[in-house]
């Protein structure tokens, strides 16, 4: 004896890829703060140019301050960073306004907070207000364009 679908198996069916589909929404986003967070940690805080590969595709560019900067003008500016002394300590704050993801691509929007600490010098803070464009890679999420400018919050 055969049995048709039904139309509860079909909004079963349905329920289940809606779900899924969040889900991943949900991760994705979760991987898109991480990649965040992780990059200015790792390389504006810490200045590790060998994490560059980590978190940049290839033809990565950062538009800040009227300037266009790629993975070489930046691991050049954190060997430099790394040489300089005094030492600053760094710490990021970010608040996330706006993440989108279609397909592959992804744009986030958000305040980059940054607390600057260095021996006998006034702390600084500084806020920018940036947007990236991501793409999905077979390694996980990379930012293909960063821009930044200096923002009020």
């Amino acid at each position: 004896m055969s049995r048709k679908p039904t139309i509860l198996t079909f909004l079963l069916l349905f329920i289940s890829s809606f779900s899924l589909a969040q889900n991943q929404k949900e991760a994705d986003i979760l991987s898109l703060k991480k990649l965040v967070e992780d990059t200015f940690q790792d390389i504006l805080t810490d200045f590790k140019s060998d994490k560059i590969g980590d978190y940049f595709t290839e033809d990565f560019i950062l538009i800040e301050n009227g300037e266009i900067w790629n993975n070489d003008s930046l691991r050049n500016y954190l060997e430099k960073g790394r040489l300089r002394t005094p030492k600053q300590i760094r710490e990021n704050k970010f608040d996330f306004f706006n993440i989108e993801i279609k397909d592959d691509i992804a744009w986030v929007s958000y305040y980059n907070t940054a607390t600057f600490t260095t021996e006998n010098s006034p702390q600084r803070i500084i806020t920018w207000i940036e947007t990236l464009i991501a793409v999905r890679t077979e390694e996980g999420w990379r930012m293909k364009l960063l821009h930044n400018s200096l923002g009020k919050k």
